[in-house]
Formats: structure tokens, C-alpha cells, sequence
């Protein structure tokens, strides 16, 4: 029985500003943007049929996965697992500010960004510890079509398992607010049908 898996990044968040940022466990909601990236997601995809929808609890995903759900009865489930990577004490510092203040531990998280750990926070290779078993569990006990709104890490910790991508091209697969990647699973095989697309950009 073939099945459909709808990995979807959450909307944008209430950040102060447009620059870049590290957001992982800092709980904001959407901002005004976000929910229009979210509204425009829902309506996309609502020819599409879904058994279960899935978001990870923080509040960023939890409003997308809402918005989502608008006009359905699917069931409704929250996985903690699937919350972005901690960044610790970068959190919601910028990529600019911390280039600039703190260049030696920057570059370092650039040489090798599966290893490097903002300091009390995670690396990549702590978030493919939670998150894929969490992924294999959820495709176990579900067969059906599903829909999982995450974050940007953990829909690349997905999607570079499953093609055997190294985090050293981290920047290789665009993530944008919103972007679907979409699945096809047959029996217990996977493979990527669509990377990173947006309904306003048409397609």
C-alpha cells in the first residue's frame, strides 16, 4: 500500500527582526506572516488526504499544525521529539552578531557542523538521536498518509538520512517557511517525491 508523508516547516515566527538567526527551543508564536505562509499551505494541500497530522509541541509548529488542520477531522497527535536543536546560549543571537563576537567558536561550528555544540546546547548528531527513531516509530504505528510540521534541523536530519547526506552541506537543501517536502513510501521503502516547495511560489 503506497502512502504519502508531508514534511512541512512551520510558519514564520515573532522574531524582532529579519536577521538570521539561531531558534530552537525559545518558544515564540507566529508572527502575522507566518500565519498567512500557513493559511496558504492549507489551502494547497486541501485536496490532499491525511490520517494523522503531527507537530512537535512548540508553539511555532503547534499554530502551523492548527492552521493546517483547519476544516478536518484528522487526528491530532504532539511529538517532543521532533522540537528543533537547542542552541543553548545562541539562542535567538544572530549568525551576524556571533561572527563578529565570538569568530573562533563560529568558525568552528562551520569545520564541522555534525559535531559542534553551542555551548549547553545540541549538535546534529544529538538531534538524529532523538529524532530519527522518533520518525522510524511514527512510520511503525501509522500507515497512513501523514503530515508532520517540524523545524528546519529536524526535517533535514529526515531528509539527510534518508538520502545519506553529509551535515557538511547543511546549506545544500533549502528550507523556507512553509517549504513541503514530500514522501511517497511503499511497503517500508521511502523516497523523496518533492524538496522544499511552496504554494506561493506556484508549481
Amino acid at each position: 500500500m503506497e502512502s504519502t508523508l508531508y514534511l512541512v516547516r512551520h510558519g514564520r515566527p515573532e522574531l524582532p527582526d529579519n536577521e538570521m538567526r539561531f531558534l530552537g527551543w525559545t518558544d515564540l508564536p507566529l508572527s502575522s506572516e507566518g500565519r498567512k505562509q500557513a493559511e496558504a499551505t492549507k489551502d494547497a494541500l486541501s485536496e490532499c488526504a491525511l490520517d494523522l497530522i503531527v507537530h512537535s509541541g512548540l508553539k511555532r509548529a503547534a499554530e502551523t499544525a492548527d492552521i493546517l488542520r483547519e476544516g478536518r477531522g484528522t487526528p491530532f497527535e504532539e511529538i517532543s521529539a521532533f522540537r528543533e536543536l537547542a542552541f543553548g546560549e545562541w539562542e535567538l543571537r544572530s549568525m551576524k552578531e556571533l561572527a563578529e563576537n565570538e569568530p573562533e567558536l563560529f568558525a568552528e561550528r562551520g569545520r564541522d557542523f555534525a559535531r559542534f555544540r553551542p555551548p549547553g546546547g545540541e549538535n546534529f548528531l544529538d538531534l538524529h538521536e532523538r529524532v530519527w527513531p522518533a520518525f522510524l516509530d511514527l512510520l511503525d504505528r501509522e500507515k497512513g498518509n501523514i503530515l508532520l510540521v517540524a523545524h528546519a534541523g529536524v526535517i533535514k536530519t529526515i531528509i539527510f538520512t534518508l538520502l545519506g547526506i553529509s551535515w557538511q552541506k547543511l546549506f545544500s537543501l533549502r528550507q523556507d517557511y512553509c517549504g513541503v517536502h514530500v514522501l511517497s513510501r511503499w511497503e517500508e521503502h521511502l523516497s523523496v517525491k518533492q524538496l522544499n516547495w511552496t504554494p506561493r511560489l506556484g508549481g
